[in-house]
C-alpha cells in the first residue's frame, strides 16, 4: 500500500494531486536501481510514494522548531533519499519503517568503508548530509505511515578518524588577503574612472562611425581609433593589438575587484552579494548624533522563512560605497537592455566586445566568480604564492576572512586595512550594526575566543611580562617559563568556561578587562576603542605586555626620541614626546627585568 499521511496531519491537495488533476512532478524518480530497474517502475511505487510524501511534508509541515525549508534544501534531501533507497534495495530493506537500529548501523558501516573522491575516505560533511536526511525523515515519523523509527548518529560522533577531515570554507591567509583587498581597493580608484570613461568613449566612436561604415570596416575603424587611447594597467593584458578585448578584460576585472571589496569588508555571503540591486546603499544617522553610517541593503535567504529572503543591512565602509558606485555604472548598459535591476549581470559570448550584444543576459553565479578570481584577478593583481604554491580563492572566503579581521584585535599585519576595518568594528561595538545575521556574529565571536585563548597562553607561559595586570597574572601563573602546552590548554579551558573571559587584544598589549578598573572608561564587556591608546593602557590596572609586543614599544621610543631632536618642536609637543618616552621605557624595563618589581 502506498504511504499516505496520517489523518491527524494533512498535506495540501495541490501537493498530492488527484486523478483529475495530478500534482506537478518536482522530483525525477527515474534513476536506475542496483538491479537495473528504475525507481519510477511500479515495483517501487510504495517506497517511492513514501519518499515523495516525506519531501513534500518538509514544505507543508516541516519538523517542529524548523522554518519552512527552501527548495534547494529539499532538493538536497532528494539526493540523500536517492542514495538511501539504492542502498536499501541492495540490502533488501523494502520500506523505511524497517530502518531499525541494526539497519542504520549497517548503513553507517557502509559510509565508513565507502571511498570518496580520488580514493580518499568519504568527507565528514558528505557522510553527515546522508545521515542528516535520515534524521530529518525520522523527525517527520509521526506525520507519515512509513518513516525510519530510529535516528542515526551524527557523523562526528562516529569518530572523526573514519572520515576525511572537513576544513570548511577557510579564511584567506593574511599574506594573500592583504594584497588582494588592497589591490582591489587601489584598482577601484582612479583606474576605474579611466576605464569606464574609455567605455563611454567607445560608445561615442560607434555612434560616430556607424552611419558611414558597417561590418568589418566599422570594426576596423573602431579598433584603429582605440589603439591610440591609453588604458590603465594595459601592461597587465598580454596582447596590446586587441584594444577592444583589452577593454572588455578590464571591465570584467572591475567587477571582480568590486566583489572582493564587498566580500572582504562587509561579511555577506556570496549569494547575498550577487543578488544586490541598483540603489542598495542607504545612509542613516548614528545613535547619539555621531557620524552617519552607510549600509548595504540586500536580502538574506539562508535563514529566511520566505523564498525571497529577509531584508538585511550591512555596514558599508568607504571602499564598499565606491564599489557599489562603480557596479552601478558598470552594469548600467546591461540593466537597460534587460530591464533587470541586478548589479551583477553577465552576457554570454561577450569576450570580444566591451559593449552589450544581443546575447542572453543573466546574473553572475558563484562558480563563475570563482573562475574569474583565480584565473583572471589573481594574476592581474600579482598575488604572491602561499607556502610554495598558488592559493585558491573562493567566493566563500570573504565572509570567513572578514569575521577573522573583526574578531582579531591585533592587526599588526593589516596596516593597509586598519582604517576600514576599524570603522566597521567601532560601529558594531556601538550597537549601530543593523540586522540579524547571527551566523556572522557567531563567526566573529569564535575568532574573538580564539584570540583570547592565544593571548592567555602567551601571558601564562611568558618569562617576561610588563603592565600592572601582566605582573599580577605572571606572579600567580603556575606555568611561568614552562612549555607544557597540554597543561596550559586544560587550564585555559577551565578559565574560559568559568569566566566567559574575553581579552582585549591590540598591537601594543593585552587587556584583562574589568570595567571598574578601566582607564579607557569602557563598556560592560570590552574596552572603549575611542580612548584606548598606548598612553592610556600603560597606566591601566587591566594592561599586560609580553615580548611579542616589544617591537611596538621600541618603535614608539625611537620615534619620540627622534622627535625630541627637532629644533622647531613646540613646548606642548615636546612634553607629550617626553611623556611617551617615559611610558615606553617603563614597559621595556619591566620586560628586561623579568617582572622584578611593580611599575
Amino acid at each position: 500500500m502506498a504511504a499516505v499521511l496520517k489523518p491527524t496531519r494533512t498535506i495540501p491537495a495541490a501537493l498530492i494531486g488527484s486523478d483529475a488533476a495530478p500534482a506537478p512532478k518536482e522530483f525525477n524518480w527515474g534513476f536506475t536501481m542496483p538491479d537495473g530497474s528504475r525507481f519510477s517502475d511500479n515495483e517501487w511505487t510504495p517506497l517511492r510514494e513514501a519518499a515523495e510524501l516525506f519531501l513534500l511534508s518538509l514544505r507543508s509541515d516541516p519538523p517542529e522548531g524548523r522554518t519552512t525549508l527552501r527548495k534547494d534544501t529539499i532538493r538536497g534531501h532528494f539526493g540523500g533519499i536517492r542514495f538511501l533507497v539504492r542502498w536499501m534495495a541492495a540490502e533488501n530493506v523494502r520500506c523505511f519503517r524497517n530502518l531499525d537500529q541494526e539497519a542504520i548501523s549497517r548503513f553507517v558501516a557502509m559510509l565508513r568503508a565507502r571511498p570518496g573522491r580520488n580514493g580518499a575516505s568519504l568527507s565528514i560533511s558528505t557522510a553527515e548530509s546522508y545521515l542528516g536526511t535520515i534524521r530529518t525523515f525520522h523527525m517527520q515519523r509521526d506525520k507519515l505511515d512509513d518513516a525510519p523509527p530510529n535516528a542515526p548518529p551524527r557523523a562526528a560522533s562516529v569518530g572523526r578518524g573514519h572520515w576525511k577531515p572537513y576544513g570548511g570554507h577557510p579564511h584567506t591567509p593574511d599574506e594573500i588577503a592583504v594584497p588582494l583587498v588592497s589591490g582591489a581597493i587601489a584598482f577601484l580608484g582612479e583606474p576605474a574612472d579611466q576605464i569606464l570613461a574609455l567605455r563611454d568613449h567607445l560608445e561615442a566612436l560607434y555612434a560616430r562611425f556607424r552611419p558611414h561604415h558597417e561590418g568589418r570596416m566599422l570594426h576596423w575603424h573602431i579598433r584603429r581609433a582605440m589603439l591610440d587611447e591609453p588604458c590603465p594597467c594595459a601592461d597587465r593584458y598580454a596582447n596590446p593589438k586587441w584594444p577592444l578585448r583589452r577593454l572588455a578584460f578590464m571591465l570584467d576585472r572591475l567587477g571582480d575587484a568590486c566583489f572582493v571589496v564587498i566580500a572582504y569588508l562587509v561579511g555577506a555571503r556570496a549569494s547575498e552579494i550577487l543578488r544586490l540591486e541598483e540603489g542598495c546603499l542607504e545612509r542613516r544617522p548614528a545613535d547619539g548624533g555621531g557620524e552617519d553610517h552607510v549600509y548595504l541593503v540586500g536580502t538574506i535567504t539562508k535563514t529566511s522563512r520566505t523564498e525571497h529572503g529577509d531584508i538585511h543591512r550591512w555596514l558599508a565602509p568607504e571602499p564598499v560605497q565606491r564599489a557599489v558606485e562603480i557596479l552601478e555604472r558598470l552594469s548600467a548598459p546591461l540593466r537597460e537592455l534587460s530591464g533587470k535591476k541586478n548589479l551583477w549581470l553577465h552576457q554570454l559570448g561577450r569576450g570580444r566586445s566591451p559593449l552589450p550584444t544581443m546575447m542572453p543576459i543573466s546574473r553572475l553565479r558563484p562558480p563563475m566568480v570563482n573562475v574569474r578570481l583565480n584565473e583572471r584577478l589573481a594574476p592581474f593583481l600579482s598575488l604572491p604564492d602561499h607556502q610554495g604554491g598558488t592559493w585558491r580563492l573562493t567566493t566563500y572566503q570573504g565572509r570567513k576572512t572578514f569575521s577573522r579581521f573583526i574578531g582579531r584585535r591585533d592587526r599588526t599585519g593589516l596596516t593597509a586595512l586598519q582604517r576600514h576595518l576599524g570603522h566597521v568594528h567601532r560601529a558594531m561595538t556601538d550597537r549601530a550594526y543593523v540586522g540579524t545575521d547571527f551566523e556572522l556574529a557567531e563567526l566573529i565571536d569564535d575568532h574573538t575566543a580564539e584570540e583570547t585563548r592565544k593571548a592567555l597562553e602567551d601571558l601564562l607561559l611568558a618569562p617576561h611580562v610588563a603592565g600592572k595586570a601582566g605582573v599580577m597574572l605572571s606572579e600567580r601563573s603556575p606555568f611561568r617559563g614552562r612549555t607544557r602546552p597540554g597543561d596550559v590548554d586544560v587550564y585555559i579551558t577551565e578559565i574560559l568556561a568559568e569566566t566567559d573571559m574575553r581579552l582585549g587584544v591590540c598591537d601594543w598589549g593585552y587587556c584583562l578587562y574589568r570595567r571598574e578598573t578601566s582607564a579607557c572608561l569602557g563598556g560592560e564587556r570590552e574596552p572603549n576603542p575611542e580612548l584606548r591608546t598606548q598612553s592610556t593602557c600603560s597606566t591601566c590596572a587591566n594592561f599586560a605586555v609580553t615580548d611579542r609586543h616589544r617591537p611596538v614599544w621600541e618603535a614608539r621610543l625611537e620615534r619620540n626620541t627622534t622627535l625630541l631632536r627637532r629644533d622647531d618642536l613646540d613646548g606642548e609637543s615636546r612634553a607629550l614626546a617626553e611623556a611617551r618616552i617615559k611610558e615606553s621605557r617603563q614597559i621595556l624595563k619591566q620586560l628586561d627585568e623579568g617582572n622584578a618589581g611593580e611599575p
